[in-house]
Protein backbone atom coordinates (compact mmCIF):
# COMPACT_ATOMS: atom_id res chain seq x y z
CA UNK A 1 0.00 0.00 0.00
CA UNK A 2 1.94 3.46 -0.78
CA UNK A 3 0.69 6.11 0.10
CA UNK A 4 -0.54 9.61 -2.16
CA UNK A 5 0.58 12.91 -1.30
CA UNK A 6 -3.55 13.89 -1.11
CA UNK A 7 -3.96 10.68 1.18
CA UNK A 8 -1.12 11.66 3.46
CA UNK A 9 -2.28 15.67 3.72
CA UNK A 10 -5.93 14.97 4.27
CA UNK A 11 -4.67 12.33 7.81
CA UNK A 12 -2.31 14.92 9.18
CA UNK A 13 -4.81 17.68 8.58
CA UNK A 14 -7.33 15.80 10.26
CA UNK A 15 -5.08 14.58 12.54
CA UNK A 16 -4.17 18.51 13.64
CA UNK A 17 -7.69 19.79 13.24
CA UNK A 18 -9.31 17.35 15.23
CA UNK A 19 -11.08 15.56 12.08
CA UNK A 20 -13.74 18.48 11.60
CA UNK A 21 -11.69 20.09 8.69
CA UNK A 22 -14.08 22.72 8.37
CA UNK A 23 -13.91 23.98 12.24
CA UNK A 24 -10.48 23.86 12.51
CA UNK A 25 -7.78 23.38 15.38
CA UNK A 26 -10.16 24.25 18.31
CA UNK A 27 -8.31 26.18 21.45
CA UNK A 28 -7.28 24.07 24.09
CA UNK A 29 -6.79 20.74 21.30
CA UNK A 30 -3.24 21.26 21.07
CA UNK A 31 -2.07 18.39 23.21
CA UNK A 32 -4.25 16.54 21.07
CA UNK A 33 -3.43 17.71 17.78
CA UNK A 34 0.27 17.27 19.09
CA UNK A 35 -0.33 13.85 19.38
CA UNK A 36 -2.12 12.46 16.63
CA UNK A 37 0.44 14.30 14.68
CA UNK A 38 3.20 12.21 16.01
CA UNK A 39 0.83 9.32 15.72
CA UNK A 40 0.15 10.06 11.81
CA UNK A 41 3.98 10.59 11.62
CA UNK A 42 5.18 7.27 13.31
CA UNK A 43 2.71 4.83 11.61
CA UNK A 44 3.17 5.99 8.45
CA UNK A 45 6.95 6.18 8.69
CA UNK A 46 7.23 2.53 9.92
CA UNK A 47 4.62 1.54 7.40
CA UNK A 48 7.26 2.64 4.43
CA UNK A 49 9.76 1.11 5.85
CA UNK A 50 7.84 -2.31 6.07
CA UNK A 51 6.40 -1.58 2.58
CA UNK A 52 10.24 -1.26 1.35
CA UNK A 53 11.27 -4.06 2.42
CA UNK A 54 9.00 -6.42 1.52
CA UNK A 55 8.90 -4.71 -1.94
CA UNK A 56 12.27 -4.81 -2.47
CA UNK A 57 12.51 -8.54 -1.13
CA UNK A 58 10.09 -9.24 -4.30
CA UNK A 59 11.41 -6.90 -6.73
CA UNK A 60 14.32 -8.59 -8.81
CA UNK A 61 17.89 -6.52 -8.96
CA UNK A 62 17.86 -3.75 -11.59
CA UNK A 63 15.06 -1.41 -12.58
CA UNK A 64 12.35 -3.08 -10.69
CA UNK A 65 14.74 -2.23 -7.35
CA UNK A 66 15.16 1.33 -8.80
CA UNK A 67 11.71 1.75 -8.88
CA UNK A 68 10.68 0.40 -5.61
CA UNK A 69 13.14 2.91 -3.69
CA UNK A 70 12.49 5.72 -6.33
CA UNK A 71 8.50 5.98 -4.92
CA UNK A 72 9.57 4.95 -1.38
CA UNK A 73 11.82 8.44 -1.16
CA UNK A 74 9.36 10.24 -3.20
CA UNK A 75 6.76 9.52 -0.48
CA UNK A 76 8.95 9.43 2.43
CA UNK A 77 9.98 12.82 1.46
CA UNK A 78 6.25 13.80 1.06
CA UNK A 79 5.36 12.42 4.37
CA UNK A 80 8.34 14.85 6.03
CA UNK A 81 6.94 17.58 4.14
CA UNK A 82 3.38 16.84 5.63
CA UNK A 83 4.79 16.48 8.96
CA UNK A 84 6.59 20.15 9.10
CA UNK A 85 3.60 21.31 7.89
CA UNK A 86 1.20 20.28 10.22
CA UNK A 87 3.77 20.71 13.35
CA UNK A 88 3.89 24.84 12.12
CA UNK A 89 0.42 24.97 12.02
CA UNK A 90 0.03 23.91 15.57
CA UNK A 91 -0.02 26.92 18.07
CA UNK A 92 1.84 25.53 21.25
CA UNK A 93 1.72 27.05 24.51
CA UNK A 94 4.66 29.51 25.13
CA UNK A 95 5.95 27.04 27.63
CA UNK A 96 6.05 24.37 24.68
CA UNK A 97 7.24 26.34 22.41
CA UNK A 98 10.88 25.71 22.18
CA UNK A 99 10.81 22.12 22.60
CA UNK A 100 8.50 22.05 19.30
CA UNK A 101 10.27 24.58 17.75
CA UNK A 102 13.31 22.11 18.20
CA UNK A 103 11.00 18.99 17.35
CA UNK A 104 9.88 20.38 14.39
CA UNK A 105 13.62 21.41 13.17
CA UNK A 106 14.67 17.37 13.74
CA UNK A 107 11.67 16.71 11.00
CA UNK A 108 12.74 19.26 8.57
CA UNK A 109 16.55 17.69 9.08
CA UNK A 110 15.10 14.32 7.94
CA UNK A 111 12.98 16.18 5.39
CA UNK A 112 16.65 18.26 4.13
CA UNK A 113 18.27 14.47 3.65
CA UNK A 114 15.49 12.51 1.95
CA UNK A 115 15.43 15.17 -0.84
CA UNK A 116 18.43 15.36 -0.93
CA UNK A 117 18.42 11.47 -1.85
CA UNK A 118 15.55 12.13 -3.93
CA UNK A 119 17.48 14.69 -5.73
CA UNK A 120 20.47 13.54 -5.87
CA UNK A 121 19.72 11.40 -9.47
CA UNK A 122 21.53 8.18 -8.79
CA UNK A 123 22.28 5.39 -11.37
CA UNK A 124 21.02 2.52 -9.60
CA UNK A 125 19.80 1.09 -6.62
CA UNK A 126 22.81 0.25 -4.46
CA UNK A 127 23.88 4.23 -4.28
CA UNK A 128 20.22 5.41 -2.83
CA UNK A 129 20.51 2.54 -0.45
CA UNK A 130 24.07 3.32 0.93
CA UNK A 131 22.54 6.96 0.99
CA UNK A 132 19.57 5.63 2.97
CA UNK A 133 22.10 3.68 5.17
CA UNK A 134 24.62 6.46 5.58
CA UNK A 135 25.34 7.55 9.24
CA UNK A 136 23.34 10.75 8.80
CA UNK A 137 19.67 9.04 8.65
CA UNK A 138 20.39 7.35 11.69
CA UNK A 139 21.67 10.43 13.27
CA UNK A 140 18.51 12.48 12.08
CA UNK A 141 15.94 9.87 13.16
CA UNK A 142 18.06 9.57 16.51
CA UNK A 143 17.71 13.83 16.82
CA UNK A 144 14.03 13.11 16.30
CA UNK A 145 13.64 10.58 18.97
CA UNK A 146 15.67 13.12 21.29
CA UNK A 147 13.65 15.83 20.47
CA UNK A 148 10.63 13.79 21.15
CA UNK A 149 11.44 12.85 24.05
CA UNK A 150 12.18 16.42 25.05
CA UNK A 151 8.89 17.47 23.99
CA UNK A 152 7.38 14.82 25.64
CA UNK A 153 8.96 16.08 29.00
CA UNK A 154 7.96 19.56 28.29
CA UNK A 155 4.28 18.41 27.88
CA UNK A 156 4.37 16.15 30.86
CA UNK A 157 5.80 19.42 32.94
CA UNK A 158 2.81 21.51 32.00
CA UNK A 159 0.53 18.98 33.45
CA UNK A 160 -0.65 16.94 30.30
CA UNK A 161 -1.10 12.99 30.66
CA UNK A 162 -0.30 12.88 26.49
CA UNK A 163 2.10 10.26 25.58
CA UNK A 164 3.58 11.37 22.46
CA UNK A 165 5.41 8.82 20.38
CA UNK A 166 9.03 8.88 20.76
CA UNK A 167 9.86 5.09 20.16
CA UNK A 168 7.49 5.03 16.95
CA UNK A 169 4.67 3.20 18.76
CA UNK A 170 2.10 4.27 19.70
CA UNK A 171 0.99 3.56 23.30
Amino acid sequence: MWLRRPFTILLLLAAACGGDADAGPAPGDYFQQLLRVSETAHIQERGLRRELQSRLEDAPAGEDRMAVLAVFVDQSARLYEDVVDALRQLDPPQELAGAQRDYLEAWRSQLHLMRQVRDAGFPGPGPILDALEAPAFSDAAAETKVRCEDLQAAVTASGSDVDLVCDGRPS
